[in-house]
């Protein structure tokens, strides 16, 4: 009998992969995790549920916002006067930059606090709370912040902290960075610790820097004290706040000052050598502020130079003349050298005019003439009255010096002593009194020769 021919069935399909090989293992095992922990109806619940959370809270952030900005900011206008305006506009800045991401943060943590004491899953509400916070954080940067590329670096330091902490490795991160660094000394510096010190440096100096100028304006306006004493004290305040912030930054960083004291007596030692100048300039500063001198607004005369004192430094004074120049004049110049101070203890200067008359004119009526034109120049004082007095009889003119009290030598010296001779010179030209000029008479000896040539051209 025969048997029949089997009939050849259809190949079975087959894997591009074997069943064993490790990428086809590792798909495996993401799709059984998949279906396991996450494509369950469980997990949708709890996912939604937080999402649901997440929106929930931005919501109410931006209501409550709404409605408790316009009462704060109404209260921070109602502050008292001793309040900077500086202050009061900082405060409304972190107000209307701040106040919704605050809100929003507070309320995502407070709904993560309770999914977890309900024993439900708030991974998510984590993230969104440290994603908010880096928000939050690059928002205030920018009120503080205005340089652009400081700010771009900030910023993405902050998203990089959020990205860390949402996934919970931010600290072990931060433990393997303050493990790693360069050995210097018996100290380990590390990046966090370099972040640390610029963080504390600008924060202390720019702390110390705003105390600074808040002092100044408050010294700026005392009643009774001395321009000189007024800007000793700030120098001297503004010195010691800087030394308090660099101290604060070397302790707070755990720096041991004892290490100091032998580089600050090697800069002692250098600076009496190479800085002669400078120490010298910068005592003297501060006996000029103390003794006071020469004060701002004071008329000085120094090597020439006339000017008014418009500021005085540690190192130098800034005289500005008639003429718009400003010059620096070292403090040690004017304390060892000889300086004419025409406003030192009395505003009011003496200035003298020297005048020729001719012979022929009446002397008495020509001083009297000279005297009432003085007394017509608006800056001549009546007390001390102006005075004429004969100098000298001279080979061709009488000479004549008029002599005047003015209390503004600020308003300049040259300038009144012009305006003091044309009102003179009116006064001669009214009168008929001619100016002599000056002559020289040649006498010549019986018997003597005298050369003429004529010359052309």
């Amino acid at each position: 009998m025969q048997q029949p021919t089997p009939t050849p069935s259809a190949p079975a399909p087959t894997s591009a992969l074997p069943a064993d090989s490790p990428p086809q293992s590792l798909i495996d095992s993401a799709r059984t995790w998949l279906e396991t922990h996450v494509l369950t109806l469980d997990n949708a619940i709890a996912q939604g549920l937080q999402v649901g959370v997440i929106t929930l809270a931005f919501v109410l952030a931006g209501m409550l916002a709404k409605r408790l900005q316009p009462m704060i900011l109404g209260g921070l206008g109602r502050l008292p006067d001793f309040v900077a305006p500086q202050v009061t506009a900082g405060l409304e800045a972190l107000v209307r930059q701040g106040l919704r991401p605050g809100l929003w943060i507070g309320l995502l943590w407070a709904g993560q606090a309770g999914l977890v004491a309900a024993g439900r899953e708030a991974a998510l509400l984590t993230v969104a709370a440290s994603l908010a916070t880096a928000w939050l954080a690059i928002r205030l940067l920018g009120l503080f912040v205005t340089e652009p590329t400081l700010k771009k670096l900030l910023s993405w330091l902050a998203w990089i902290a959020a990205g860390l902490s949402a996934v919970g490795v931010l600290d072990d991160v931060i433990g393997w960075l303050n493990r790693t660094g360069i050995q210097f000394g018996d100290r380990l510096v590390t990046l966090p610790f370099v972040l640390q010190a610029i963080a504390m440096t600008v924060m202390f100096l720019w702390a110390a820097n705003w105390l600074s100028g808040q002092m100044q304006r408050r010294i700026a306006e005392l009643p009774k004290v001395e321009p000189s004493l007024r800007m000793l004290i700030t120098n001297g305040v503004r010195v010691g706040l800087f030394v308090a912030a660099f101290l604060m930054v070397m302790t707070g960083l755990g720096i041991d000052l004892s290490a100091l004291a032998i580089l600050g007596g090697a800069l002692g030692v250098g600076l009496g050598f190479g800085m002669q100048q400078i120490v010298a300039n910068f005592v003297s500063g501060i006996i000029l502020l103390t003794d006071r001198s020469i004060k701002p607004d004071d008329v000085i005369e120094v090597d020439g130079t006339f000017g008014v004192v418009k500021s005085l430094g540690l190192r130098y004074a800034s005289v500005v003349t008639r003429d718009g120049k400003e010059y620096l004049i070292p403090n040690e110049k004017l304390v060892t050298d000889q300086v004419i101070n025409w406003s030192y203890s009395d505003n009011r200067v003496r200035i003298k005019r020297a005048l020729r008359i001719e012979y022929e004119t009446d002397l008495r009526s020509a001083m009297a003439w000279a005297l009432e034109a003085t007394r017509t120049v608006p800056r001549v004082l009546t007390d001390p009255p102006p005075e004429v007095v004969v100098l000298n009889f001279g080979e061709d003119a009488i000479d004549l010096e008029v002599r005047f009290w003015i209390n503004d030598p600020q308003q300049g010296v040259g300038n009144i002593r012009s305006e003091v001779a044309l009102a003179v010179w009116d006064r001669f030209k009214l009168e008929g009194v001619d100016v002599p000029l000056s002559r020289q008479e040649v006498l010549l000896e019986p018997g003597s020769v005298v050369d003429v040539r004529i010359v052309q051209g």
